[in-house]
């Protein structure tokens, strides 16, 4: 019998993690510091690349220096 009521505890407490809350909104980053427009312009660069090497990554641990 406390087996079947364990069991139960447990499956009532993973409905509950899994049960969307009332704030769970569309997956959208809130980050004031990022611009929008310059990560789509950034984004539209890399499409139109003519070649992998233009826009290969030159950020922070990649041992780049960014192009001039």
């Amino acid at each position: 019998m406390a087996v079947i009521a364990v069991i139960a505890v447990l499956l009532i407490v993973f409905v509950w993690f899994l049960w969307p809350s009332k704030d769970a909104g569309t997956a959208r980053r809130e980050r004031p510091d990022v611009d929008e427009t310059e990560l789509e312009a950034a984004e539209r660069d890399v499409q139109e690349a003519t070649d992998e090497e233009s826009v290969r990554d030159w950020g922070p641990g990649s041992g780049r220096k960014p192009l001039p």
